[in-house]
């Protein structure tokens, strides 16, 4: 009985990492989109993602019997602070991301997001919440200077604004990360969770909770936009809601649910190695520091998934 506990605990994880994997890659198809829609404004690109990622996650849950009223009541009275949390936070992120785009550029902007990591684990370590080891954390850190490497975050950055709003996106992001996991430790302990369990999916609806707050937060900032919507940019919208978004975030959530100290969660920061590839098919851009900086995400990764416990 132990061994067949044992052996679904192992198949469990692994579909948690490949969930993972699966999501970075796809998140890091994100530029892609968003260069396809340039004639539209920031907000209005995030507003037809919330649209569309909504759209399609709302058919996913349908196909899962996981859009019912009483599945939705279940989860709110459970979960009702940490969601409001998430909501909440979500298109403060994202907003907070592309305001420092503007100020210190995408490379700065990134590095910064990505700090998120080691603010994870300690909030991990204060809350107590999961165990958090030594290597977990030095994997962090290699990760974080291979993003570093591959954004060349260096070039001609200094104390500004732009550095304190990019350090609090990364702490903003952790808080809402660390808020997923919460609600999954909650989920394994509380008898109503195990209710809502046997009613819907929780992974496709903690995805499909946050693209609402999307349209919400930023829908009057771009509503006029989206009447010049053609059908190419119909199609580019449709595959950003799809890929990116209602696909990458669900299965985001499946490997935070069963992520250890981080142990699955750093398969994440293969995004901007996808990211990277991307660009080199799109514009044929390619930089010694993508090789080096890649280099120390795959080798952060395989530390962690061979050594952490």
């Amino acid at each position: 009985m132990m061994e067949r506990s044992q052996l679904i605990n192992t198949r469990n994880i692994r579909i948690s990492q490949l969930s993972m994997l699966i999501s970075a890659i796809s998140m890091g198809c994100v530029g892609l989109f968003v260069t396809l829609l340039q004639s539209f404004s920031i907000f209005a690109i995030v507003v037809l993602r919330g649209i569309f990622g909504t759209i399609f996650l709302t058919i996913f849950m349908i196909k899962s019997n996981s859009f019912s009223l009483n599945f939705f009541k279940e989860s709110l009275k459970t979960h009702w602070k940490l969601l409001m949390i998430i909501g909440i936070i979500n298109p403060i992120v994202i907003y907070l991301y592309f305001l420092n785009i503007t100020i210190s550029g995408y490379a700065i902007a990134a590095f910064l997001l990505y700090t998120n990591g080691i603010f994870v684990m300690l909030f991990l370590i204060i809350a107590k919440l999961d165990k958090v080891s030594k290597i977990n954390i030095f994997s962090f850190i290699l990760a974080i200077f291979g993003v570093a490497i591959i954004m060349e975050f260096w070039v001609g950055i200094k104390l500004t604004w732009g550095v304190l709003i990019g350090l609090f996106s990364g702490i903003l992001l952790a808080l809402l990360i660390f808020c997923k996991k919460k609600m999954y430790v909650n989920r394994k302990n509380n008898p109503l969770s195990i209710k809502v369990n046997k009613e819907g999916n929780f992974d496709i609806f903690l995805a499909w909770w946050p693209t609402l707050f999307l349209i919400i937060f930023f829908l009057p900032f771009s509503g006029l936009e989206l009447l010049r919507v053609t059908w190419p940019d119909l199609i580019y919208s449709l595959l950003l809601g799809l890929i990116p978004t209602a696909l990458a975030f669900t299965l985001y959530n499946i490997g935070v649910k069963n992520d250890k100290g981080g142990n699955i969660i750093i398969l994440a920061y293969i995004e901007p190695i996808s990211a990277t590839i991307c660009d080199l098919i799109v514009h044929g851009s390619f930089f010694l520091t993508v090789v080096i900086g890649g280099a120390l995400i795959l080798i952060a990764n395989i530390i962690m998934l061979k050594y952490s416990s």
